[in-house]
């Protein structure tokens, strides 16, 4: 049995190697290397596909039914292949020629780029993938509030595309305080979102069909792991986020959510539900972000991946179940398992690291906290390094991931960490 996976990174690829099955790796021309340390040697292959061989790790025993080969046969190296899968031509082209002599059992994507490119490719060779117009449902975002408003039209805030000026007006209808979000269409990562506060302010390049507007609504927003099976949908994790600023970048992701009790998560988990069933999505995993504010869950947008942002770690760090897997495994009849040893922490987080606008004068070392652990840190920056505004996620300038004893000790940590100065600017040394 083979399992073609599109734009896989090194965590990506390292969990798909666990999975009983031939792996086929597609990524695009110039992506980073995979972890050679952790796969072993690359090997040469068809060079006129830009392949090679990539040897996996050693994995446990695992018993003899979840194997497709003979227990005595070793598993051999995942393959890559180099291919443009942004560009359709090229990308059919070589699923024809490459792919479909390998008779793939599913084609599947946990990165952005890839989602849509799977789903054709799935459905090109007769192999189990999303279907084309589920993806297309959660990417596009104004597709998605179609969706929502003919299915479950409560889940939506108003909203109106960025060329349609009378359902544009309607949004801001002359209350004062009305507020509205500006998004693109097929954004991510909080890239071009701005909140604006009146029509005046929307310039003429976000009045075009590539914007959503969508009025703005009050509340705490969280993010929702699922894995569907038949229209099944299970909750894997729920993580409350931290945002800053008119663009919502996102600071950071505790789970699970502090302050959502029982009654509130079943909310949330009906309403994600009642969305998927929406777009569409029936089989695979789903990345949903919503709102709750009272008793209201309003939806601001869906993926049909596992959430970035360390998301997938937070889910292995306190369920024991490891999400790029199970969001690759499905396909292949692999469903969500506990990993040995596994929940670690009652509670754990993500937390962004950000400073002022200037030049890093200082990085201070990786702290100890009083009321969490830390088990990951990474600081993209070093002095003489320029810092942007915080307009999106690009613009933050490291990771850190935290464990607590509970999600009270986890909040806290997550206070105590971003009060520290880790990344110290001066904004008179921006420019020499």
């Amino acid at each position: 049995m083979t399992l073609v996976v599109l734009g896989a990174d090194a965590a990506v690829a390292r969990a798909a190697a666990t999975l009983p099955v031939d792996v086929v790796h597609v990524r695009l021309p110039g992506a980073a290397p995979l972890d050679r340390g952790t796969y072993g040697p690359v090997g040469r292959g068809a060079p006129e596909h830009g392949a090679h061989a990539v040897a996996a790790p050693p994995r446990p025993p695992r018993p003899a039914v979840h194997l497709s080969r003979p227990a005595d046969r070793p598993r051999p190296p995942a393959v890559q292949h180099s291919v443009d899968y942004q560009h359709a031509p090229t990308f059919l082209a070589f699923v024809d020629a490459v792919l479909r002599p390998l008779a793939p059992a599913a084609v599947v994507s946990l990165t952005e780029l890839g989602l849509e490119p799977a789903a054709v490719a799935a459905r090109r060779l007769g192999a189990t993938g999303v279907p084309p117009e589920a993806v297309r449902a959660t990417r596009d975002k104004l597709a998605m509030r179609r969706a929502l408003h003919r299915a479950a039209p409560h889940l939506n805030p108003a909203f109106a595309a960025g060329d349609d000026p009378e359902g544009v007006a309607r949004l801001f209808d002359g209350r004062p305080g009305t507020a509205v979000v500006a998004k693109p269409v097929a954004g991510t990562g909080s890239n071009a979102v701005t909140l604006v506060r009146a029509p005046a302010d929307l310039p003429a390049d976000r009045r075009t069909p590539a914007t959503l507007l969508e009025r703005y609504v009050p509340g705490q927003e969280f993010s929702v792991e699922t894995l569907s099976s038949g229209g099944r949908h299970t909750c894997l994790g729920i993580a409350e986020k931290r945002t800053a600023g008119e663009g919502f970048v996102e600071l950071a992701h505790l789970m699970p959510a502090p302050s959502l009790d029982g009654p509130g998560r079943t909310r949330v988990e009906r309403a994600v539900g009642e969305l998927l069933d929406a777009v569409g999505l029936v089989d695979g995993p789903a990345h949903t972000e919503v709102k709750v504010h009272g008793d209201r869950v309003t939806v601001i947008e869906t993926h049909n991946r596992p959430g970035g942002d360390g998301i997938a770690d937070l889910v292995r760090l306190t369920r024991g179940i490891d999400w790029r897997r199970a969001a690759l495994g499905w396909a292949v009849g692999e469903g969500p398992r506990v990993e040995p040893g596994g929940p670690q922490a009652a509670a754990a987080a993500t937390v962004f690291l950000t400073a002022p606008t200037g030049r890093v004068t200082a990085v201070a070392p990786r702290p100890r906290l009083a009321t969490g652990r830390l088990v990951g840190w990474d600081v993209e920056v070093e002095p003489g390094d320029p810092v942007s505004p915080l307009r999106s996620s690009a613009d933050r300038l490291g990771m850190a991931l935290l464990t607590a004893p509970s999600g009270a000790a986890c909040a806290a940590a997550v206070d105590e960490l971003t009060a520290l100065p880790i990344v110290t600017t001066d904004r008179s040394e921006e420019d020499t």
